[in-house]
């Protein structure tokens, strides 16, 4: 959402903790005009499942200036490794503005190499070879119907 028009790659740790699920968000923005400085951000936050749907909200635990909820969808197939969704909250840019931006989270797996991982978060242009077509395909189902956005599929 500080971005328009990038495509922010995030790492996502999902765990039980008592009865609780709750997760960590970790984002990396490189900062303009600088090839290898990037503005870290680290969001905490508790998920929630109603009905066939999946609530995550969060705040960004380093400055403690913004609040998220990303809403997942998941479909009814037998195996899920995508799952689509919308994240609402505020740009984390200077203007602060609301805003709501397409999200599809992939599960990595029980054993990930958290050094590859890491690498992948950053931003990415639309055409970057690194956006596969499916991937791109699920970030544009959305359109505006009525004032209201929404997601196709």
């Amino acid at each position: 959402m500080t971005e328009p028009g990038s495509i922010l790659c995030s790492l996502v740790h999902v765990r039980a903790e008592g009865d609780d699920i709750v997760y960590e968000r970790n984002e990396r923005l490189q900062i303009s005009g600088t090839a290898e400085d990037f503005e870290r951000y680290q969001y905490l936050g508790i998920a929630y499942h109603l009905r066939d749907r999946l609530f995550f909200i969060d705040y960004e635990s380093l400055t403690s200036n913004e609040i998220c909820q990303t809403i997942l969808i998941p479909s009814f197939k037998s195996c899920i490794t995508r799952l689509n969704g919308l994240k609402m909250g505020v740009s984390a840019a200077d203007h602060r503005a609301p805003a709501c931006s397409r999200v599809v989270w992939e599960y990595l797996g029980q054993e990930i190499n958290h050094v590859d991982a890491y690498r992948r978060v950053r931003l990415y242009k639309p055409d970057d070879r690194a956006i596969d077509d499916d991937l791109r395909a699920r970030l544009a189902q959305s359109r505006i119907v009525e004032g209201l956005f929404v997601i196709a599929g």
